[in-house]
C-alpha cells in the first residue's frame, strides 16, 4: 500500500508515499473518494514522501480537489516534497490547493 490514513484532530490525514503513478493512484484514488462521502470530513493530503508524480497523480489530485469543492469537503496539502513541488510550480496548481509547510499548520488551517 502506497498510503496510510489516520485522524488527528477530526482531520482525515492521508500519507502518500513513493510515488503517484497509473500503478499506485487508482487504489489511492478509490480511498480519497470514500473519504468524501463522510460526514463532516476534513481531508489532509501529505506529500513529503512521494518521490515521482505522472499526470495520473495530478489527475487524480485535480479530480479530488473538483469533487471536494462540489460537496463542500475542506482538502489541504501539506508537506509537498521537492519533486511534488517544482510540478506543481510547472503546472500552476500551487494556487489552486490550499498548500502548509506542515501537517501541524495544515490541522490549525481547518479551524
Amino acid at each position: 500500500m502506497a498510503y496510510s490514513h489516520k485522524v488527528t484532530s477530526g482531520v482525515d490525514i492521508v500519507e502518500i508515499r513513493e510515488s503517484m503513478d497509473l500503478y499506485s493512484v487508482p487504489d489511492l484514488k478509490k480511498f480519497c473518494k470514500n473519504l468524501t462521502h463522510k460526514e463532516g470530513v476534513k481531508i489532509l493530503l501529505t506529500l513529503e514522501k512521494v518521490h515521482f508524480m505522472d499526470s495520473s497523480g495530478l489527475g487524480m489530485l485535480t479530480n479530488l480537489f473538483f469533487e471536494c469543492q462540489q460537496k463542500g469537503v475542506p482538502l489541504k496539502l501539506s508537506n509537498l516534497s521537492a519533486e511534488v513541488k517544482r510540478l506543481f510550480v510547472l503546472t500552476k496548481l500551487e494556487h489552486n490547493f490550499q498548500v502548509y509547510e506542515t501537517e501541524e499548520q495544515a490541522i490549525k488551517a481547518f479551524g
